[in-house]
């Protein structure tokens, strides 16, 4: 593979930045409560919002800013459900008693001159204290829908000490943190650590030469491949053993502890409310198997499925109508056939520790010399997991389009002199993205050559059952024991007429997302100043469906029923 050495390359087309994410203008404020504190308080200490997550950019000064404006999400709107996603991320705090909090952290004598908000995250706020002498630490504050109350916190703290002082991979020091929102002043959990130094990669991405961007995939090769080799015993998330009940973990040394999972997964769409068994896990069978009844419980409490999850528009005429009977039939027989298709090889059931959004606004670099990655951020939810359920390409080298054969080289369309502009500009962006792929996959095949077993990632587990039961797909699975799983002809057929009704609702989402100009698994959120324009997009889309979809006016109020981008 031959990469460009002297002439700049675009910026990455298909960079995955934060961009669900929307920003808002920066804003500086004096609260009312930083008034008249005591002596040990800055009495000119100021909290600001500022643009970008530790940026340092310029910022205006404005009095009189409302509870509100710092306690409330306001980085985005949603055009359904928005009370209801706003609640999951309106958190309430006790200033005065977090600055105080973060002098402590900086040691004797500290006092905080300024105090700045960071533009929102989607499950944490964050300010950036800047102090007396200079030094800058930042809190931060989970949301609501953060995951686990104590144990996301927990986790997150031991996760970077552990990945800082074990694995050398550059993570800010945390220099406290305090899980009790009840007693401990602030009213919230927090972590107050050093900020990272440098600055965000995507800040200096576009103008770094094809060499550059080699060198920076090339270092991020060598600190994933350090967690992909650190290896452990069992499943579930790391912990300081005194963060968890003695007998819920299991110890790795007189220090840390594998605990219960904060991988959002068990804890979105209400999963957190069940009773159920989140690890820590012994074997990747037994993680399958607590996946498998998790759902199960999930399907017996509630009476609703997520909507915004579902990949189709379900429950229209003569559609796929989604049922609990179905749901638990399929889990059902997932578990029967689990101990015949459970990998066996370790590359597969490996226990990794993985951070799973490796974006270019999580990685920060040297000013003066943006070739040097000086810290990764955003360990909050990371856990110990089989690595085939786990491991994925970061997202900074990710890109939509088709994947290089292994050692072949890039092509631009022979008819790209043809082709019009946007088509022209795509076709560029692909190419150069490409390449960087391609880099990251020889490199990690080099140091890590398990790694890349699981390129494809999901797997249509309905589909694949009743492929399962074929005699010669069973046979290479379970050998000379008889498959557990068997389905008439009639099942069969119907199973395929179900798949069809499923395939078709999906399409069927899919182009109104396409009309919108959404992105897969949208859930409504928009910037501020699109709102009203995406809005009328999202009313013209409706309109241009039900009149496609609609054959009479029952059908339409069947329709317009199961639209899924609507309060519910």
């Amino acid at each position: 593979m031959r990469f460009a050495d002297t002439r700049e390359l675009i910026m990455l087309s298909r960079l995955r930045l934060r961009s669900n994410v929307f920003r808002r203008p920066s804003y500086n404020i004096i609260p009312r409560w930083l008034r008249g504190r005591s002596s040990h308080s800055a009495s000119t200490s100021e909290i600001s919002s500022r643009q970008g997550l530790m940026s340092s950019s310029t910022v205006k000064t404005f009095e009189n800013v409302s509870e509100d404006d710092l306690f409330t999400y306001k980085a985005q709107r949603w055009l359904w459900n928005e009370a209801e996603q706003l609640q999951r991320r309106y958190l309430k705090c006790e200033m005065t008693a977090l600055i105080e909090a973060l002098q402590n952290a900086a040691g004797p004598g500290a006092t905080c001159k300024e105090l700045t908000k960071f533009s929102e995250g989607n499950f944490n706020k964050a300010f950036l204290a800047t102090m007396d002498d200079g030094r800058q630490l930042v809190a931060r504050l989970p949301n609501p829908n953060a995951g686990r109350s104590h144990y996301t916190t927990a986790s997150e703290v031991a996760t970077m000490d552990y990945v800082r002082d074990r694995l050398d991979i550059p993570v800010p020091k945390v220099l406290t943190y305090n899980t009790s929102e009840g007693t401990n002043g602030v009213g919230a959990e927090y972590l107050i650590m050093e900020k990272c130094p440098g600055i965000e990669l995507s800040h200096v991405w576009d103008s770094l030469s094809g060499k550059e961007r080699v060198d920076i995939v090339k270092q991020l090769v060598a600190f994933t491949s350090r967690l992909y080799t650190a290896r452990f015993p069992c499943y579930g998330s790391l912990y300081y053993s005194r963060d968890i009940p003695r007998g819920s973990g299991i110890e790795l040394d007189d220090t840390f502890s594998v605990g219960p999972t904060t991988s959002r997964s068990w804890f979105d769409d209400r999963r957190g409310e069940v009773d159920i068994d989140r690890g820590p896990w012994k074997t990747a069978e037994d993680v399958m198997k607590a996946l498998i009844k998790r759902e199960m419980a999930c399907l017996e409490t509630f009476p609703e499925f997520p909507r915004d999850r579902q990949q189709g528009i379900f429950n229209g005429p003569g559609g796929f109508h989604p049922s609990k009977a179905l749901k638990l039939s399929v889990l059902n027989d997932c578990s029967r056939v689990l101990p015949y298709i459970m990998p066996k090889e370790d590359a597969f059931t490996a226990t990794v520790l993985w951070h799973n959004d490796l974006h270019s606004d999580n990685i920060f670099v040297n000013a003066d010399r943006p070739t040097e990655i000086t810290g990764i951020i955003d360990w909050q939810g990371v856990h110990l997991h089989p690595a085939f359920l786990h491991v994925h390409y970061p997202s900074l080298v990710e890109y939509d389009g088709p994947v290089l054969p292994p050692l072949s080289s890039p092509q631009l369309p022979p008819n790209i002199k043809e082709m019009e502009p946007v088509e022209k500009e795509q076709a560029k962006a692909l190419f150069l993205a490409q390449p960087f792929y391609s880099l990251y996959q020889i490199n990690i095949k080099r140091q890590t050559p398990e790694l890349l077993l699981f390129d494809d990632g999901e797997v249509y587990v309905q589909s694949l059952l009743a492929q399962l039961t074929e005699p010669d797909t069973w046979s290479k699975v379970g050998g000379s024991v008889s498959c557990p799983l068997a389905y008439t002809d009639e099942e069969r057929s119907r199973q395929n007429e179900e798949l069809a009704k499923w395939q078709r609702d999906v399409e069927r989402k899919a182009r109104v997302i396409e009309d919108v100009g959404a992105y897969t698994g949208w859930d409504g959120a928009v910037a501020h100043d699109e709102y009203d324009v995406v809005a009328e997009r999202l009313q013209k889309a409706k309109e241009k469906f039900l009149d496609a979809e609609a054959g009479s006016p029952e059908e339409r109020a069947q329709w317009i029923k199961a639209w899924p981008f609507q309060d519910r």
